[in-house]
């Protein structure tokens, strides 16, 4: 999430370029925009899945254990996710207490478990992700086919240039 909301103007910038000389103003100014449309972006959807009972990482878990119908372990739901072993642990208990998921010894390897979605979870998903599709229809219909596909590889720009930022 983007913690700021009141982002500095154009005169603020162009006093903090004056201090700190390697600021290039397009630059930053196109990177708060990003920045703020993307937390609008998470809080927008948090919303949305609060009122079905859901974190995003709780959502994200289900999609990935529908798409995996036999289920999968703690650490690739972590991977998966983006969290660690622990904070799956959490998770998981969350979905297993609403009785969203279950989770069985894995025959593989008798130390992990198998987290697989029930059909009261994927009911869920069936009520909710109709819904969310329709959501970002709506907030993509905005752009026509090009500039959606210019955007895609704007932002993939964006992302390469993640990887060279502490290089």
């Amino acid at each position: 999430m983007f913690e700021i909301i009141d982002l500095p103007d154009s005169t603020t910038i162009a006093k903090l370029a004056q201090r700190y000389p390697m600021l290039e103003i397009p630059a930053l100014e196109i990177w708060l925009i990003l920045m703020r449309v993307s937390g609008d972006c998470q809080n927008d959807l948090d919303q949305f899945l609060a009122r079905h009972n859901l974190s995003q990482r709780k959502f994200f878990v289900l999609i990935l254990l529908m798409r995996n119908p036999t289920g999968l372990n703690v650490s690739q739901l972590a991977a998966g996710t983006g969290v660690s072993c622990a904070t799956m642990t959490g998770v998981v208990d969350g979905l297993l207490n609403a009785k969203l998921v279950t989770r069985e010894a894995d025959e593989q390897d008798r130390r992990a478990f198998v987290v697989a979605i029930t059909s009261t979870g994927q009911e869920l998903l069936d009520r909710v992700l109709p819904r969310h599709y329709h959501r970002v229809s709506r907030i993509m219909s905005m752009l026509d086919e090009t500039e959606r596909t210019q955007l895609n590889g704007l932002l993939a720009k964006v992302r390469a240039g993640l990887a060279t930022a502490d290089a």
